[in-house]
């Protein structure tokens, strides 16, 4: 079997994870759904084999046990996945946090002085135009107080 024979051969999921961070996230995601309603699922059987432990049927009494331990084994199991996935996600996370503070501490410094002085100014302007527009509407109260006779307030 040649090379573009076996990367075909590959399942989904293979191809999915190599394709990149945004695609592994949404996998895990997709992935803990599932491990929910798996964890779900054998709780509900862990609990219905419960109720026949107590059964006068030995022979069913033991397959409950033996489900009860089966159930157990699978919910730990999804506990620990679920755990993993976590902490997969986690690393996601600071990978992207950190590729992040990676782009901008290798910006040009005078760029990024340029955008905060830009920030800055906006600021400025917000700030003074809010003050000059009370300002106005506080004479043209005191204006038409004058006018209608009212005099200085």
């Amino acid at each position: 079997m040649d090379e573009p024979e076996m990367i075909e051969a590959l399942p989904d999921v293979i191809e999915v994870k190599a394709a990149g961070a945004g695609d592994l996230e949404a996998l895990l995601q997709e992935f803990t759904t599932e491990m929910r309603a798996q964890f779900d699922l054998f709780r509900r059987l862990r609990a219905g084999a419960e109720g026949l432990i107590d059964g006068a049927d030995e022979a069913l009494a033991k397959l409950a046990r033996a489900d009860i331990k089966a159930s157990t084994d699978a919910i730990a199991l999804i506990v620990r996945t679920l755990e993993k996935i976590d902490a997969l996600l986690r690393q996601l996370e600071r990978d992207r946090l950190d590729a992040e503070e990676r782009l901008i501490e290798a910006r040009d410094p005078e760029v990024l002085r340029g955008e905060v002085e830009a920030l800055i100014a906006a600021r400025v302007e917000a700030e003074v135009a809010g003050r000059l527009e009370a300002a106005v509407a506080a004479r043209m109260a005191e204006v038409s107080g004058l006018a209608e006779g009212r005099g200085p307030p």
